[in-house]
């Protein structure tokens, strides 16, 4: 089968839309298919081998994200690579991108519900939007979103609270699927050595929290560093990642003097990832807004107990208590410190239940659940077609 991945983000950006990207990417080809990636144009020196490019500018209001640029839709590229079906990672300018390329070579696409991304408009709008103006804004996105993907032929989230949501926002998708992204149970595994990575970075002997990801507003880093901050100096945190908010991340680790226990990592390698989780005493997400929670499950998948709100993808992935600890988002900080807490004192078997848990979503079996879908869609795409040719 040939595959059109069109995405909304693609390296040198690091985020999880570009790792679940990769994830899957690797996962069909292994099966045997083919697999082309068309993406913003992060300019010359960024560029790489065998992947295809839209004109795109840098967008200020977003660091490190790439705009393609209208009314140039080179839909000759998706001409010559003939894909079978077309398949769209996020709902920004790529999806409307994809959709002009699938309507006009008449073939089926589908859309990842990757992001959100009315969660995030008050961050990252072009324009500082005034108070009054963020609902009349997030109507019109949902607006959009409607017209994407009730046009599409199947709408994929990675987990059922994402597709109840645009459900209730009027999506009503020809055909809806459940499909999680993989993930790499052997890479993301316990390791002999778990404690390595502590000596490098100096914290052999503490409690270490971690969080892993992108750092953006709306992470809530920042109640993270306010919650060790009700923990004893033996406890430490570890912060692998970068983005906008780091620097008001930072502010925060000063202004409550945690700098001795607050370390920031920066961007690093997928590949060093393991280590990193494998040295952590607990795994913790603030997020509200995640569709699945990529980072967390892996952290699972090292045997880690992690701390989540009790929202979106992680109601349904975490069961308090029995694989992880969830708190109630509103709750603030106070929540938060108290599921950090439980995790830290937690049996061996949380540990255990928490790996298993994250095995369930192998990277071949989330492949296979695709290639589904698109043997579905490829079909109906082709009935319509012959009905169309016969009327």
């Amino acid at each position: 089968m040939r595959i059109a991945f069109v995405t909304d983000s693609y390296h040198p950006t690091i985020d999880g839309v570009v790792t679940i990207v990769d994830i899957i990417r690797d996962s069909l080809v292994k099966l045997g298919h083919e697999v082309f990636i068309i993406a913003p144009d992060p300019g010359e020196k960024d560029r790489l081998e065998g992947v295809y490019y839209f004109p795109a500018i840098k967008y200020r209001a977003y660091e490190g994200y790439f705009l393609p640029i209208f009314p140039s839709n080179k839909i000759e590229v998706l001409e010559k690579i003939n894909p079978d079906v077309i398949h769209v990672y996020g709902i920004a300018v790529m999806a409307l991108k994809g959709y002009i390329a699938a309507y006009t070579l008449k073939k089926p696409y589908v859309i990842t519900m990757t992001t959100m991304v009315t969660d995030t408009l008050e961050y990252y709008f072009p324009i500082k939007l005034p108070p009054d103006f963020v609902g009349v804004v997030e109507k019109l996105a949902w607006f959009y979103i409607r017209q994407i993907l009730n046009h599409s032929s199947g709408v994929i989230t990675h987990t059922q609270p994402i597709m109840d949501e645009l459900k209730a926002h009027g999506i009503r998708p020809k055909d809806e699927r459940i499909i999680p992204a993989g993930i790499d149970i052997g890479t993301f595994r316990p390791l002999d050595d778990p404690m390595a990575k502590r000596r490098g970075l100096g914290i052999e002997g503490k409690k270490v929290l971690m969080h892993v990801g992108r750092i953006s507003y709306e992470k809530h880093i920042d109640d993270i560093v306010r919650a060790l901050a009700r923990f004893d100096e033996d406890t430490v945190m570890v912060i692998v990642g970068d983005g906008p908010a780091r620097k008001d991340v930072e502010t925060v680790v000063e202004e409550l003097n945690l700098q001795k226990r607050v370390t920031f990592t920066g961007f690093v390698n997928r590949e060093d990832l393991p280590a990193l989780y494998n040295c952590a005493d607990v795994c913790i997400s603030c997020s509200r807004f995640e569709t699945q929670g990529l980072s967390i499950m892996e952290a699972m998948a090292c045997r880690k107990p992690v701390v989540c709100p009790n929202a979106r993808a992680f109601s349904v992935i975490i069961t308090d208590g029995k694989d992880g600890f969830l708190f109630d988002a509103d709750g603030g900080v106070d929540e938060l410190t108290e599921a950090i807490g439980r995790a830290l004192g937690c049996d061996d078997s949380v540990r255990q239940n928490s790996m298993e848990t994250a095995r369930s979503y192998s990277e071949e079996s989330c492949a296979r659940m695709l290639l589904d879908l698109y043997a579905d869609v490829i079909e109906a795409k082709k009935a319509k077609l012959e009905a169309k040719r016969k009327s």
